[in-house]
């Protein structure tokens, strides 16, 4: 266990649990070390540390909170911040180009669930934030993890927590100067190597933070800094989807045969750059008062380049109104030999005819955001405490975008009966790495075959500002049932701007056609024409050399700095035009403005020998939204349109605690939340179609919407845990918990009057309603009775278990499908087990995370509303550190050490959808603290 006489960790617990108990962060500064502290002064940092720290929170919060704490100066425990929430009970997360992440294209999906709900609200330093995506989550991905002490997730928020999350609030914690009793500098460099991109990364980050005697205050300083640079690959492979082939077609087959249409693979490549920085002023002349300035400034750069090779044989299987096929399109070659497993979906086979396309999308985002605070912390009277808040949040979300087809095909509108190249596709999906590749190799890799049939580009231009002002007082009461008294105000102001366009044009013979309007049998462009714009595939050792070993063509950008440059050579190349300004249906703006009043009675009592305390209170807030956008006419004109909305709600809270005795207490907890829809889903722009065409069900004409009336959604949310602290770090906690929420979101129609006709208007509304219930168990300890070497082991072990039911009646368009599903992205079942060993100058750590499979998407991709699910999957990851002197430590980890692969599967896991393969991570660092 590494001892220094300087470092930012102490201090943490107080601030900690002051947030958690609900006091602004500036009082429990007040309780730091003095900065007279003596040099001799000892701190304990490391795992046990952590755990301590954590287990205090936890212990000693007025609420349900759990915690993961930083190590040291800059080393949370993962080396992602999504990845460092997985290891707290209740959390899932998702992962995406081989980190924890949301997908590029879903972006106001965040990547974590608490409890199985998505709609978490985020703090940072216990301030409401979110990313200017178009969504209401925070960018966590974005924020570089060496910049935060510890983040808290808050399971059951009382009324003095911000409100905006049904399933819970997660909080990011920075450091600030009095968190230390005096001069700390520390640095830390890293280098990174990812496997399957063969290609390094690296991390640089810094803090200093200091303390000075100002007359008879003092003064605290402190800036941290990171910049880092990460890679990544994700070879995927796709089957499917799986239909039914014609009866007598397979010899041998059952009878309920499915085969798959066709395969594709998607070969996933880029980086990923991360700059933060962090610096707070903190001022204290006298014991009475405390003022902190903080900024923190996150930017965050993502670039890929996702190249696809896809079947593309323009068939399927065509069905009447009772669901017979009239009509097969499902390819098994003739005489084939086919192998099924027993739920008669094929494993094995050949299909033919088919043919080709490949697309290549490249993506290139920058994002940043910036919050600026100051806050008040004034102690009049030993009594009492009064806070003043002040926030400023400006954000921006940017991003270019492009699509690029090269094709098999020579003429529009051709299948695969028609196509000049009819291939056949053997695969075998039994092996550990399921593979397919066509017998005709010298097909897929000769440019001569292909044409260039689209071309598509995309802009994406998103500004978000946040003013909120916020106050509370606190008064202790010292009665013998009513302890203390809390109530607080807060005012926000929110505006945001989403801009974006998606713009294709086909390419012919005939020049370039946005409408895509050629008929069929136009000829295409050949690639010949310019040949410089296909590559070779796939990259090196793709899906570890199991799949298209004989090459194959994806097309390729002209030179040009950066996607956008790349993305006009191409058009200009193609006789094409890129879509360079935002049009008035691309863009929507929207103001939400918030005011909130809260109160809390603190109240402790002893009954039958036995300490009870708690608070009731209640939260009451007032919403009022504005969404402005455009309205468009059948007739070619428009008009602009401005819709308001306000609502208010009371969210009543009531927290209780009973120590049964010094070491073991138990809590329950009450508390209304709700949760604000996205702001892309409140958009307001309005297509009206033709009003003469009449749906013969309604009779009224269509129209398509946002929906700037959705109303929040709401939870009912009801806690029990019991708590077992038997050593400072040695814990045993367990909880129940159920949640009823309404509201949840679904597409659906409305009815609206425009020029004085009723219009069904396809939109979202608040159609579902669910429950979740479930039950989490933690256990936290270091053997220190073991002998020697042996009492440095240590063990963190939790699991979660979660059943969901939502009604979502516009779930599917098969009327057969489930009306009552899970929670996507929920698994019920998941756990950790992590391995510890801390002993003299040696901490190590493994720690293996699985959880079981997951309502993925409600309709799955290309599979006619069945809905699609991720099958269980594990993670092992482990780390060393040593520390070389008091102040020096190296250390080496290691991500994804079982090289796992992700599948999803549609419906069943006898009929797989996708295989994914992802890095293995290695890292080594390098740590000085002074």
């Amino acid at each position: 266990m590494r001892m220094h006489h300087h470092t930012s960790l102490l201090g943490v617990s107080a601030l900690a649990l002051a947030i958690a108990g609900g006091v602004a962060p500036a009082f429990a500064q007040q309780d730091g070390a003095p900065a007279g502290s003596s040099g001799d002064d000892i701190v304990v940092t490391g795992v046990r540390e952590s755990l301590r720290s954590a287990a205090a929170l936890k212990r000693n919060a007025d609420q349900i909170v759990d915690s993961v704490q930083a190590q040291d100066i800059g080393k949370l425990p993962d080396a992602n911040t999504t990845e460092a929430l997985q290891r707290i009970t209740g959390v899932q997360i998702q992962r995406r180009y081989g980190e924890g992440a949301t997908d590029f294209d879903h972006r106001t999906q965040p990547a974590i669930t608490v409890r199985g709900l998505t709609q978490v609200q985020n703090f940072l330093d216990g301030r409401a934030v979110y990313s200017a995506s178009g969504g209401r989550a925070f960018d966590l991905e974005g924020v570089p993890p060496e910049l935060l002490s510890g983040i808290d997730v808050y399971k059951n928020a009382p009324a003095n927590i911000i409100e905006g999350g049904v399933g819970g609030a997660v909080n990011l914690r920075t450091r600030k100067p009095f968190d230390s009793p005096g001069q700390v500098i520390s640095a830390t460099i890293r280098g990174n190597y990812y496997d399957r991109i063969d290609k390094p990364g690296y991390a640089v980050s810094g803090l200093y933070s200091n303390r000075f005697q100002a007359g008879e205050g003092e003064i605290g300083v402190l800036i941290n800094a990171v910049y880092s640079k990460s890679q990544y690959r994700q070879d995927g492979l796709l089957a499917g989807p799986f239909d039914t082939v014609a009866p007598g077609s397979i010899a041998g087959a059952p009878a309920n045969a499915q085969v798959p249409y066709g395969f594709e693979i998607y070969d996933d490549k880029g980086d990923r750059k991360r700059l933060g920085v962090a610096g707070a002023v903190q001022w204290k002349p006298s014991d009475a008062l405390l003022v902190t300035a903080q900024a923190q400034v996150t930017k965050y750069w993502f670039n890929r380049t996702g190249a696809y090779y896809y079947d593309y044989n323009n068939r399927s299987n065509v069905r009447d109104e009772t669901g017979k096929v009239i009509k097969y399109g499902t390819a098994p070659a003739p005489g084939a030999a086919f192998t099924f497993n027993n739920e008669g979906y094929a494993t094995s086979g050949t299909l033919y005819p088919q043919t080709f396309e490949t697309g290549r999308y490249d993506q290139q985002l920058w994002s940043a955001s910036k919050n600026f605070t100051l806050n008040a912390a004034w102690k009049p009277t030993d009594r009492l405490k009064v806070n003043f808040d002040a926030q400023y949040l400006t954000s921006y979300y940017n991003a270019d975008r492009n699509g690029h087809v090269l094709s098999l095909y020579d003429r529009s509108g051709q299948d695969a009966l028609s196509a000049p190249h009819k291939l056949s596709v053997d695969f075998d999906l039994r092996g550990k790495y399921p593979r397919w590749d066509v017998r005709e190799q010298g097909v897929l890799n000769n440019p001569a075959n292909y044409t260039t049939p689209y071309v598509a580009d995309a802009l994406q231009r998103n500004d978000a500002d946040t003013y909120a002002l916020a106050s509370d007082i606190e008064y202790e009461v010292e009665g013998d049932f009513l302890k203390k008294l809390r109530a607080g105000v807060r005012y926000a102001d929110n505006s945001i701007d989403l801009r974006g366009t998606w713009h294709g044009v086909c390419i012919t013979a005939l020049g370039a056609d946005p409408g895509c309007n050629a008929p069929a049998g136009t000829p295409l462009v050949p690639l010949s024409k310019n040949p410089q714009l296909a590559m070779p595939g796939p990259s090196k050792n793709w899906f570890d050399g199991n799949t298209v070993k004989g090459g194959l063509l994806y097309p390729a950008f002209p030179a040009g700095d950066g996607v956008w440059a790349q993305t006009k050579a191409l058009y200009a190349l193609l006789g094409a035009t890129t879509q360079d300004s935002f049009k008035p249906g691309d863009l929507n703006s929207q103001t939400e403005k918030t005011y909130t009043g809260w109160a809390i009675a603190d109240y402790g009592f002893e009954l039958g020998g036995i300490a009870f305390d708690g608070g009731v209170g209640v939260r009451v807030v007032k919403t009022k939204t504005t969404s402005v956008g455009t309205q468009f006419n059948n007739d070619g004109t428009s008009s602009p349109i401005s819709v308001s909305k306000d609502y208010t709600k009371a969210l009543p809270s009531f927290n209780l605690r009973a120590k049964l005795t010094d070491t073991f207490q138990m809590r329950f907890a009450y508390s209304k939340g709700l949760a604000r829809p996205n702001f892309d889903q409140l958009s307001t722009n309005l297509t009206l179609n033709n009003p003469n065409q009449i749906n013969p069900v309604t009779g009224h004409p269509s129209a398509s919407s946002g929906n700037p009336l959705l109303n929040p959604i709401r939870s009912d949310n009801f806690d029990v845990t019991a708590e077992w602290y038997f050593g400072p770090t040695s814990s045993l906690t367990g909880g129940l918990f159920y949640k009823k929420v309404n509201g949840f979101l679904a597409g659906g129609i409305v009815t609206g009057v425009y020029n004085g006709v009723t219009y069904d208007i396809s939109t979202q509304v608040n159609s579902g309603n669910g429950t979740v219930k479930g039950a989490e168990i933690g256990y936290n300890q270091f053997f220190d009775f073991l002998p020697g070497p042996l009492s440095g082991l240590g063990l963190q072990a939790n699991y979660t278990y979660v059943d969901s039911s939502v009604s979502n009646p516009f779930a599917s368009t098969d009327p057969n499908s489930p009306r009552q599903l899970p929670l996507e992205k929920l698994s019920k079942h998941s756990y950790n087990i992590v391995g510890l060993y801390e002993k003299g100058p040696v901490t190590a750590r493994v720690a293996w995370t699985w959880r079981s499979s997951y309502l993925d998407q409600t309709q799955g991709s290309g599979a006619n509303g069945i809905p699609q699910y991720a099958a269980p999957y594990a993670s092992l990851d482990a780390s060393i550190s040593v520390n070389l002197t008091q102040q020096v430590a190296i250390s080496a980890d290691v991500v994804n050490l079982n090289n796992r692969m992700n599948r999803i599967y549609i419906g069943t896991p006898a009929a797989p959808l996708r295989y994914e393969l992802n890095d293995r991570r290695f890292g080594l660092s390098l740590r000085a603290t002074y």
